[in-house]
């Protein structure tokens, strides 16, 4: 009898183990969120997932036309490449194609119907890709997956690649909005007790205690007050001072859209520049230095103030400090003096937009493409294109992010081709990782961010000919300042250029301009 109750007992035993095998089989299925159960290991769970687990969505294959700027870029075997793809779930098919032919290289693919789901540019897609259909608006798109974008991106960049309020291109925000601000040998204003010039006057009087004071100390009279480089180059500034540019600096000008060039401002930085040659203040082979003589005359302690890149501050320090140590040089930015007479903006043009990358009609996945560029501009994908990988390439102590600065060539090409965002001030600093380094850029930075002039025609479409002004304004330019030539001749000069098709150039960019941005 007892052997009887022991197998009935056994039987329900089972009966049970059953149903409990059962109901726990039936929970895992239910499980939405993939988790394992509490009854079922990790290991086990990622071994052996669920099947209504949900199921990763397969990669959106991104094919894309990029510059190679010039120097190396990744294979698509690159550790950070692959990162960028896992964080964003894309497949980054890039195209590289050279810089130097770059813009050729792309009109000639388009032309023989080769287009990508997205390109890099600098100033957002042609007019006849928009009414083409080439290209798509990207409005929504960036209502719906671009919080980051709309955060960190300002309203005037976005401005520059809007059409008839249409949204064409996803901005890169530039660092600065000037390309070239004025750097003084502050170790010479020192030696001479002078101060940095405001005016254009007080640029006049410090050119000309350099030029008579010795503040190299060589006992020769060999400083160079002032220097450019040939075509009337890398000399903005001086113009600045009247807030106008020249060559492609496009303003408007009652109610016109005009060339610097053109400006009636232009003729006083002419004039001292005229002035400036004159008196010898002014490198007397301007007009000829290509880049390498220009740079060697700075670099071997002859010259005083020069124009260049904000971003180059401390580079120009660390250059000089290597060539000529023995006159402990400083290098400094400062704002542009005004000219007199001024009361408008100086500086040199405002530019908002760095990069500019298109979206295509023949895009399977514009928003995956949107979502990409969110999280490029994202807190973590700036840090990450900047600075890299926490633990491999920079570390955080108490809070401070501080660079490891031999994983630099490493990380260009991702700085060069992914890194979209504008200034941050705090990558900046964690990258230099050196105080002197760090207050010499914040210093050239924030002036080029709070002068300038603003040009309201950034993201139009280029000017396809130049009328030969590039070549007309060198020469007549050259001819003022040289003294061979009057204003009355330089304005003769811009009238001749009107006859001769400016005025229709300036027709049609200012009929383009009140079209699609006023």
């Amino acid at each position: 009898m007892k052997r009887i109750k022991w197998l009935v007992m056994l039987c329900v035993l089972c009966v049970l183990s059953m149903i409990a095998a059962a109901c726990s089989s039936g929970n895992e299925k239910a499980n939405n969120t993939g988790e394992p159960s509490a009854s079922v290991s990790t290991a086990t769970a990622q071994a052996s997932p669920s099947a209504s687990a949900p199921v990763k969505e397969e990669p959106a294959v991104i094919k894309i036309f990029m510059s190679d700027m010039n120097d190396k870029v990744p294979d698509k075997d690159d550790p950070y490449l692959k990162y960028i793809e896992e964080k964003t779930n894309t497949d980054l098919q890039i195209e590289f194609l050279p810089h130097a032919k770059y813009d050729e290289t792309l009109k000639l693919k388009f032309a023989s119907g080769d287009f990508p789901d997205l390109y890099q540019n600098w100033s957002g897609p042609e007019p006849e890709l928009i009414e083409g259909g080439k290209v798509i608006a990207l409005n929504d798109l960036i209502e719906q997956n671009g919080a980051n974008l709309k955060k960190f991106i300002p309203q005037a960049t976005w401005d520059a690649v809007t059409v008839q309020g249409k949204i064409y291109s996803i901005p890169q925000p530039t660092e600065t909005a000037e390309g070239q601000i004025l750097f003084i040998r502050q170790d010479w204003l020192d030696k001479l007790n002078l101060k940095a010039p405001t005016t254009s006057d007080e640029l006049l009087n410090v050119m000309k205690a350099f030029r008579d004071g010795d503040p190299n100390g060589n006992k020769k009279k060999d400083e160079i007050p002032f220097t450019m480089r040939e075509n009337i180059t890398w000399g903005e500034p001086i113009f600045g001072m009247w807030g106008v540019g020249s060559f492609y600096s496009e303003t408007l000008y009652n109610n016109e859209v005009i060339l610097g060039t053109v400006h009636p401002n232009i003729l006083n930085g002419l004039d001292f520049l005229q002035t400036m040659y004159k008196e010898k203040l002014l490198d007397s082979e301007f007009l000829t230095n290509n880049r390498s003589v220009w740079e060697q005359k700075i670099k071997s302690g002859l010259v005083g103030i020069w124009a260049h890149a904000p971003n180059l501050a401390w580079q120009w320090q660390q250059d000089l400090e290597a060539n000529i140590p023995d006159q402990k040089p400083n290098v400094l930015a400062i704002p542009t003096p005004r000219g007199t007479g001024n009361e408008g903006p100086v500086g040199t043009r405002w530019s908002p937009v760095g990069k500019t990358f298109t979206v295509t009609s023949e895009a399977e996945h514009p928003e995956a493409i949107v979502r990409l560029f969110d999280w490029l501009m994202s807190e973590e994908g700036q840090t990450f294109t900047e600075i890299g990988i926490e633990g491999q390439t920079y570390k955080v102590e108490s809070g401070k992010k501080t660079y490891d600065n031999a994983h630099d060539e490493e990380l260009k090409w991702l700085r060069n081709l992914f890194r979209v965002h504008g200034f941050n001030e705090e990558l900046s600093n964690a990258r230099l990782n050196d105080e002197q380094a760090s207050l010499k850029i914040n210093t050239a930075f924030q002036i080029a961010n709070e002068q300038g002039f603003k040009v309201e025609t950034i993201g139009m479409p280029p000017i396809e000919t130049d009328y030969n002004m590039v070549s007309m304004f060198n020469e007549n330019a050259a001819k003022l300042i040289l003294g061979q030539a009057k204003a009355d001749d330089y304005r003769s000069f811009i009238e001749s250029w009107k006859a001769q098709g400016g005025a229709d150039l300036i027709r049609a960019r200012t009929e383009w301009y009140n079209k699609n941005r006023k």
